[in-house]
C-alpha cells in the first residue's frame, strides 16, 4: 500500500531545537463526555463498518477479540457474532490469569474489564438489543442512510439472517430489505439531541457520537455538533477521493467544527485505503481517531482463503491480525507521539506550492 498522502512531511523539530525525551508519554486520549466522566480511548484507532455476516458466527467472534487486543475500537452488535442464545467472547468480560486459574469464580461487573467496542446505533435498529449497551464504550448513531455492496440502499440477505439469528439464508434468499424501511428513529436534526440523550441513560460507560457521510459537510457539520454528541465521525470512504480532496476536507470539518463551537469534540474520520503514516498526517490536519478498515477488512478475506482449503480447523486469527496490524500500529504509535514534541502548526510541510496553498500549510524550500 503506497502513501496517499506522500506530498506531505510529517516535520521535525528546528534543527536548534533541544532535544530530551519527553517522560509521561502517552498515545491515550481522552475523550469528554455530558454529565459523566472523560473516556478514555487507549488508541486513536477502530474498525467502523466489519462485513460481520461474511464469516460465520463464531470466525466473526474469534477477529473481534483478535483485533481488539491491539486496542483498536471494534464495530459490532451481540448480534453480528454470535446466535440469540450464545454469548459472544467479544462482549464478556476480558478473561486474567487469575481467572483462567479460578473457573468457577466471577469477578464483579465493576471490577471487569471489557474490550473496546462501538455500538452502531443504526436508523432500523436492526440487530440490535438491549445487551448492546452494556459496557459499550461507543454508541454511534448513524445517521446516513446505508448503501450495501450491491449499491442498493437496503440490507443483504445474508446480512439480515444474521441479525435475525437464522442459520439458512435460503430463509431470505433474495429478499434485499431496504433500508429506511421503518420510520427513522431521529427524523431530524432537530430532534437528534433527544435521542442522544436517551442514549447516554441506556448506555452510562459510553460516548455518543453521530457519523455523517461526506456529501454536505458545510450544512450537516454544524446541525450535527449543535446537537451536542461526544464526538463526530465522517465517513470518507464513502466516495473516492483523491488525496489532496482528503486532506483538505479533513481540514475542513474541523474548521467546521470549530466554527460551530465544538473546538473540543473530537473529530473522528473513516478515510479509506491509508498507511500508517496517512493516518498519522491526518491527525495532523486535525482527525482526533482514523478509522482503519482497510487495515482489517483483509482479514476477513484471509479466513475465506484458509477456511476454503481447510475447513475443518479453526482459524488462528490471533495470528493473523498480529501478521496484519502490529507493524502498523508501531509505526502509527510512534509517529503519533513524536508529534508531541511539535507545536500543532508546525507539523506538517510540503514541497509542493498546490498542497502547501490548498492546506494552508508550511511550504519547504
Amino acid at each position: 500500500m503506497q502513501d496517499q498522502l506522500a506530498p506531505l512531511y510529517l516535520l521535525p523539530p528546528p534543527a536548534n531545537t533541544p532535544w530530551a525525551g519527553t517522560p509521561g508519554q502517552t498515545i491515550q486520549s481522552q475523550v469528554a463526555r455530558t454529565d459523566a466522566d472523560p473516556l478514555i480511548v487507549n488508541l486513536p484507532l477502530f474498525w467502523y463498518d466489519p462485513r460481520w455476516s461474511r464469516l460465520t458466527t463464531q470466525q466473526a467472534d474469534d477477529l473481534a477479540v483478535a483485533v481488539s487486543r491491539y486496542d483498536v475500537l471494534v464495530s459490532a452488535l451481540r448480534s453480528d457474532l454470535a446466535g440469540a442464545d450464545t454469548e459472544p467472547s467479544f462482549h464478556a468480560p476480558i478473561k486474567n490469569e487469575s481467572d483462567e486459574e479460578s473457573p468457577g469464580e466471577v469477578s464483579p461487573d465493576s471490577d471487569a474489564a471489557f474490550f473496546p467496542r462501538i455500538v452502531p446505533y443504526r436508523p432500523e435498529r436492526y440487530g440490535l438489543n438491549a445487551a448492546d449497551f452494556d459496557q459499550a464504550t461507543i454508541i454511534d448513531v448513524r445517521l446516513m442512510m446505508p448503501r450495501d455492496t450491491s449499491g442498493r440502499f437496503a440490507y443483504s440477505p445474508d446480512q439480515i439472517a444474521r441479525w435475525e439469528s437464522k442459520t439458512q439464508v435460503e430463509d431470505v434468499e433474495g429478499s434485499w430489505v431496504p433500508a429506511a424501511t421503518f420510520p427513522p428513529d431521529v427524523d431530524s436534526f432537530e430532534n437528534l439531541p433527544t435521542k442522544l440523550q436517551q442514549l447516554r441513560y441506556l448506555a452510562p460507560s459510553a460516548a455518543v457520537f453521530t457519523s455523517i457521510g461526506p456529501y454536505r459537510l458545510e450544512e450537516e457539520i454544524p446541525l450535527a455538533v449543535g446537537s451536542k454528541p461526544d464526538g463526530l465521525i465522517v465517513r470518507f470512504d464513502e466516495v473516492a477521493l483523491e488525496p489532496l480532496q482528503l486532506a483538505a476536507l479533513t481540514r475542513r470539518a474541523r474548521q467546521l467544527m470549530n466554527a460551530a463551537n465544538a473546538k473540543h469534540t473530537p473529530l473522528w474520520i473513516v478515510p479509506g485505503e491509508i498507511t500508517a503514516d496517512d493516518a498519522v498526517k491526518l491527525v495532523a490536519l486535525g482527525a482526533d481517531a482514523i478509522g482503519v478498515d482497510a487495515w482489517c477488512n483483509p482479514l476477513m478475506d484471509d479466513s475465506q482463503i484458509d477456511q476454503s482449503s481447510h475447513y475443518s480447523s479453526r482459524i488462528d486469527f490471533d495470528e493473523l491480525a498480529e501478521e496484519a496490524l502490529y507493524d502498523l500500529i508501531e509505526r502509527f504509535s510512534g509517529l503519533y507521539l513524536s508529534l508531541q514534541r511539535v507545536p500543532r502548526k508546525e507539523r506538517l510541510g510540503s514541497f509542493s506550492t498546490g498542497w502547501a496553498k490548498t492546506l494552508n500549510i508550511k511550504a519547504l524550500r
